[in-house]
């Protein structure tokens, strides 16, 4: 008797399992790798394009400003890893008006810069959120 439950309950754990599977192009994949793949997916497809507009942005209708630096701290990224980042904020005169921006600077990078020090930023006037440092230039005095 006892046999007879065990082989039932098998049965159903084993179409259980196959439930969870998912062929695609002849492989098994379970469900949850299949999620986890479509998510990984969407999240390139998103970074592709974000990237591919402020290209596009930073490469036509731009000005350079410079910017003084109004404050830096220490921004921690990631769970329990030790990836220290330091994040700089900055302000900006265009057109008479007063913006904002902020980038993110690794350890290496901090010794760049300082606060009440410029720095050369370019932007785009089609939208002003579209900025990037010049760091190649790195900070200098505010004139």
């Amino acid at each position: 008797m006892t046999n007879k439950k065990n082989k039932k309950r098998n049965k159903k754990r084993n179409k259980k399992k196959d439930k969870d599977i998912i062929y695609i192009f002849g492989k098994k994949i379970s469900s949850d790798n299949f999620v986890a793949l479509i998510l990984c997916f969407i999240v390139g497809i998103a970074i592709i394009c974000t990237t591919i507009y402020r290209n596009k942005k930073l490469s036509t209708n731009t000005t350079i400003v410079v910017a003084e630096i109004t404050d830096i701290y220490k921004k921690r990224t990631g769970r329990g890893y030790r990836m220290w980042r330091y994040q700089i904020e900055y302000q900006f005169y265009l057109n008479d008006t007063i913006y904002t921006g902020g980038f993110g600077l690794f350890k290496n990078e901090r010794g760049m810069v300082n606060i009440g020090d410029c720095i050369e930023v370019l932007v785009s006037l089609d939208n002003i959120r579209v900025q990037e440092w010049n760091k190649e230039k790195g900070s200098f005095k505010c004139p």
